[in-house]
């Protein structure tokens, strides 16, 4: 078994710096709606309670997933990819659905609300990372490693583009970076790129509310009172803070002028309050979030293990810089929320997990010496590898060395 290291404490401090952030600016962007709406009955802390209750949940599953040896999710790959597949299709099932804003991207099960895009997200990743490194060898091979390797995930990007067409977006470019990472054909990855390119305008043009906002995203101000009424009110809020902001918990936006205050548009009432300085620093906290988790990737010998840490890395810097873009209207409204900052209980326990599992990974920087990039079942009962001869010698050739 080959050593073990500490798990990497910069990933971790700035994973806890960010949720620190997050749980603040929850409650100082949703207290005034929460102490009006009906169903808090008054509670100005009632989003904060719930993002506090799903961070504590998240913490658990973080440190349980930072305990394990991270190889042995291979053999649940399939079964996590297919359980993400039955929750995506819940959604669209009577009874189990709920459509929260015109939007029905939520399950409900015991009265418990989860959002199953977000679990999607991770078993996507986890499962690409299995079975891309299955295939070391093939992922050239246009017909029997890309193709085998694509279809799966575009099974799920297209469940998840029918309910969030953001997210979606997002699992299709961390699916072409992890397959980038593995090595494929440049030319491969460009056909893949322009057919989600061309798909992505039939998406769009096939939903009159996404055509309007592109629309809304050209000239915001041309139907400031009616379609563009979010983007207006985000980019006044970020207006308003100038280089040093209003002043934390002054911001004036937040009280019924800005909508999703709390949710997707949160990163507007920080600019706000903290201004420039505090948007770039909070932008800077996730460019080395991001940058750490490949760092982690990069010293990361084993291939499953190398894949899982960039996946998780783009996935969470991608979604943050992509909610950036939307609130600063730089691209259109997807609908995806800032990760660790956001209020969403699923994004963050999820989110929070995901990072557990990076953690995980950097804790084993050379695969142990019983490992095998064979399957966990191909072994034999003795716990040795059926492969003879120096395992190490066997590595694939990836980008990330």
């Amino acid at each position: 078994m080959s050593k073990k290291a500490a798990p990497d404490l910069v990933l971790f401090t700035l994973m806890v710096v960010l949720l620190v952030i997050g749980l603040f600016l929850v409650f100082d962007a949703s207290y005034a709606r929460a102490g009006q709406v009906k169903y808090t009955h008054g509670d100005s802390f009632y989003f904060m309670k719930r993002q506090v209750l799903f961070a504590v949940i998240g913490v658990i599953g973080m440190f349980l997933a930072m305990r394990i040896r991270y190889w042995k999710l291979k053999r649940l790959a399939p079964v996590l990819l297919a359980g993400a597949i039955f929750g995506l299709v819940l959604v669209f099932v009577p009874g189990f659905g709920v459509n929260i804003n015109g939007a029905t991207r939520w399950i409900s099960l015991g009265g418990i609300q989860l959002q199953p895009s977000e679990i999607a997200k991770i078993c996507l990743i986890i499962y690409l990372a299995s079975v891309i490194s299955a295939k070391r060898g093939e992922i050239r091979n246009l017909q029997r490693g890309l193709v085998p390797i694509v279809i799966p995930a575009a099974i799920v990007i297209f469940l998840v583009v029918i309910e969030d067409m953001g997210t979606a977006i997002t699992l299709a470019l961390t699916t072409l970076i992890m397959i980038y990472m593995a090595g494929a054909k440049i030319r491969h990855l460009l056909a893949a790129a322009g057919i989600c390119l061309v798909l992505c305008i039939i998406f769009v043009a096939v939903e009159p509310y996404r055509i309007g906002r592109l629309t809304v995203f050209l000239d915001p101000f041309k139907d400031a009172q009616g379609s563009g009424y979010q983007v207006c009110h985000s980019l006044i809020a970020l207006g308003s803070g100038g280089p040093l902001g209003v002043g934390i918990c002054e911001g004036r936006e937040k009280l019924f002028y800005l909508p999703a205050e709390h949710t997707d548009f949160i990163f507007a009432v920080l600019g706000e309050e903290a201004g420039l300085i505090g948007t770039v620093l909070v932008a800077a906290l996730f460019l080395a979030f991001a940058a750490r988790g490949f760092i982690v990737a990069l010293q990361t010998k084993d291939l499953f293990g190398r894949l899982m840490a960039g996946g998780i890395s783009a996935l969470i810097g991608g979604q943050a810089f992509l909610n950036m873009g939307v609130v600063t209207s730089s691209l259109p409204a997807t609908g995806v929320p800032m990760p660790f900052i956001s209020y969403g209980g699923t994004s963050l326990a999820i989110n929070l997990f995901s990072v557990g599992i990076l953690l995980a990974v950097s804790k084993y920087p050379k695969p142990p010496e019983d490992y095998s990039y064979e399957d966990s079942i191909d072994r034999r009962r003795d716990r040795r590898p059926r492969v003879s001869g120096n395992m190490h010698s066997r590595r694939p050739s990836s980008r990330l060395r």
